[in-house]
């Protein structure tokens, strides 16, 4: 990790702070932003792909283990008093999922210390930096925040959860003049929807897992051969860029499809999700 007394380039147009930069989105954006003139402070858990970067600062960073969080937090704070903080960006996540009744309260837990607290504490640590700076808070939500799709009650409850932090969020700072935005990716070809499927599910009882893994087959595989990550980099990368960027924005190969799935009422939802993943454990009575 380098030190601040080996920063600055006084040349870079600001400080972006981003979590979750091991793979997919993360990954593609620090190089986009490096390559726009930004210096990057950025979170990783397993690799470090921009040790040799030398507008990048990178920390081993658990968003399960609030010492570490911390000790980020504290870090971030420092560099932006070398470098003007111009953005947080909350992207590290995990989908993890299975069916409600069987689901450990673990699960739960340990998506929750990921896809929310951790944003929530770097974010609310930055925020005095963010007002003297007037900076942006972007932070990548999901469509799953949106429409709950079964078996991923943990992963949609957080995305759930951000959508409400970030409209509180917004409505605080925005007398600041600091813009917060929430991103709501739709299938986007990350990493995320691999590890996914590694996930242990033998605590799945037998009758849900025909449905599971017609599920995992159909959802995660469509994930699998969504948006690729270098195009979600740019969309995200054009947003942070714009100066009155708008509350709430889709990342999708097309926009229009996801914002009219919006529309569908939730009662033909729930017929169609029955039939598209073979939901039939149940009674019909």
């Amino acid at each position: 990790m380098k030190t601040i007394l080996e920063i600055p380039n006084k040349n870079s147009r600001g400080l972006i702070v981003i979590t979750g930069c091991d793979t997919g989105i993360g990954k593609s954006l620090v190089t986009v932003l490096v390559q726009e003139g930004y210096t990057v402070l950025q979170t990783y858990l397993v690799q470090n792909s921009f040790e040799n970067e030398s507008n990048v600062y990178s920390i081993k960073t658990d968003l399960r283990n609030e010492d570490e969080v911390d000790r980020f937090c504290q870090y971030a704070k420092k560099l932006s008093g070398e470098l003007q903080l111009q953005a947080v960006i909350t992207n590290a996540g995990v989908a993890l999922g299975g069916p409600i009744e069987n689901l450990p309260m673990a699960v739960y837990r340990e998506c929750f210390e990921i896809n929310f607290f951790g944003a929530v504490k770097i974010i609310q640590t930055l925020i005095p930096e963010l007002i003297e700076s007037k900076g942006k808070i972007i932070v990548n939500g999901s469509m799953a925040g949106r429409i709950a799709l079964p078996f991923l009650s943990p992963y949609a409850a957080t995305k759930f959860a951000l959508e409400g932090f970030c409209d509180s969020l917004r409505r605080e700072l925005n007398p600041y003049g600091i813009k917060t935005v929430l991103l709501e990716p739709a299938a986007v070809a990350t990493p995320i929807w691999n590890k996914a499927k590694e996930q242990d599910i033998s605590f799945v009882d037998k009758k849900y897992l025909p449905s599971l893994y017609t599920f995992q087959d159909n959802f995660i595989e469509g994930g699998n051969h969504g948006l690729n990550v270098a195009l979600a980099a740019s969309m995200i990368a054009e947003i942070l860029n714009k100066k009155n960027p708008k509350s709430r924005y889709i990342i999708a190969k097309n926009r229009m499809s996801s914002k009219l799935l919006l529309l569908v009422p939730s009662f033909v939802l729930d017929k169609l999700v029955v039939n598209m993943y073979q939901m039939h454990y149940g009674s019909h009575d």
